[in-house]
């Protein structure tokens, strides 16, 4: 769950046309300023990256570092 004052890092979509595997890049991580959510609707979050100027994005576009989650073989 996504929060405002959370770091989180972009997905990258696109790339070949087979591959619906989104490309997770972590080259750039941002900070949460604000959130809205807003019922029947995808929530979204005002993000700064770097020193860029603070822009919206979906929350199916981010993705919050913190702690790995361990993955059962």
């Amino acid at each position: 769950m996504i929060q405002p004052g959370n770091i989180v890092y972009r997905i990258r979509r696109g790339g070949l046309i087979h591959n619906n595997e989104p490309a997770a890049v972590k080259d750039k991580i941002g900070l949460v300023i604000k959130e809205v959510k807003e019922k029947g609707c995808i929530p979204q979050y005002y993000v700064q990256f770097d020193k860029e100027t603070p822009k919206w994005f979906y929350q199916h576009d981010l993705r919050r570092i913190g702690p790995e989650r361990k993955k059962d073989a």
